[in-house]
C-alpha cells in the first residue's frame, strides 16, 4: 500500500474564488493505492466535498491502471522499503500495474458531462496523441454549458 500524490494540476495555482481541495488524493481510491498483477477495468465515481462555508465542490474521479516498468518498478519498492523495512517486497512478476486517477472539480453538478470529460482526456493520454494536455484542458475549461432546463 502506498500513498497517492499529485502530478500534475491544472490550474497551477489556486483561483481566488476556488482554491485547491487539500487532501483530494485521499479520497480518489477508497480502497487503497495499491499495485496489482492484473490491469483493473477504469472506474467512475463522484464525491461530494462540503468546504467550510458549506460549499459543495463536486469531485468526479476516473481511474484507470497503468503499467509499471521496471525502474518505475525498483523506485516503488524502495521508497516502500524505506518506509517499512520489515514489510515483504513486491513480488516481481512480468507487468505490476498501478492506479492513476484523472480528477475534476467543480461547483456544478453535472455527473455525465464531467465522466465525457474525464473519458476524453484519459484517451489523449492513453492514445498518445500529440495535442498538449493543457490544449485539451483549457478548450473544455470554455466550453458553456446549458443551465439544467434550460435550452440547448
Amino acid at each position: 500500500e502506498g500513498q497517492g500524490r499529485i502530478l500534475q494540476r491544472f490550474p497551477e495555482k489556486d483561483w481566488e474564488d476556488s482554491p485547491f481541495p487539500q487532501g483530494i488524493e485521499l479520497f480518489c481510491q477508497p480502497s487503497g493505492w495499491g499495485l496489482d498483477a492484473e490491469q483493473q477495468p477504469a472506474s467512475f465515481f463522484v464525491a461530494v466535498l462540503t468546504d467550510i462555508n458549506s460549499e459543495r465542490h463536486y469531485c468526479s474521479c476516473f481511474t484507470f491502471w497503468e503499467g509499471l516498468d521496471s525502474s518505475q518498478l525498483q523506485k516503488a519498492e524502495t521508497s516502500e522499503a524505506d518506509e517499512a523495512a520489515e514489510k515483504p517486497a513486491v513480488v516481481q512478476s512480468p507487468q505490476v500495474f498501478a492506479p492513476k486517477s484523472l480528477v475534476l472539480v467543480s461547483r456544478l453538478d453535472h455527473t455525465e458531462v464531467f465522466k465525457n470529460c474525464l473519458s476524453l482526456i484519459y484517451t489523449v493520454h492513453v492514445d498518445g496523441l500529440s495535442v498538449p494536455l493543457e490544449t485539451v484542458i483549457g478548450n473544455l475549461l470554455t466550453c458553456v454549458i446549458p443551465l439544467a432546463g434550460g435550452s440547448q
